[in-house]
């Protein structure tokens, strides 16, 4: 069972420096309200971090690169079948062309 993390949050370090700089650059130019654009740099930052798979930990990061690797082996593996059946959809269609059916074969077949 993986372990619960309930404020991984409070753990990004880059969020923090976002927010962090937010408040040094609303102190210099007394601009409270830059703030508010920290507030939402960290939350940005958050989400990057969600999306890039270190907020689920270790384990959660390697079942997650493992998932994407498995993704493009199936991706590659789909392009392989289709083009599989594109070059017996050719090979079909090639052969109809060269091979037309008459009525004399047919007749002399009954």
């Amino acid at each position: 069972m993986q372990k619960s993390r309930p404020f991984w949050y409070l753990l990004d370090l880059y969020a923090w420096v976002v927010l962090a700089m937010s408040i040094v650059t609303a102190i210099i130019i007394n601009q409270p309200w830059v703030v508010l654009l920290g507030f939402i740099g960290y939350l940005i930052a958050l989400l990057v971090d969600l999306t890039g798979g270190r907020a689920l930990g270790r384990t959660g990061a390697i079942r997650l690169a493992q998932a994407e690797q498995e993704n493009r082996e199936l991706h590659a593996e789909q392009a392989r079948l289709l083009g599989a059946i594109r070059e017996r959809d050719e090979k079909l269609t090639k052969n109809s062309v060269q091979l037309p059916i008459t009525t004399e074969n047919n007749e002399s077949e009954k």
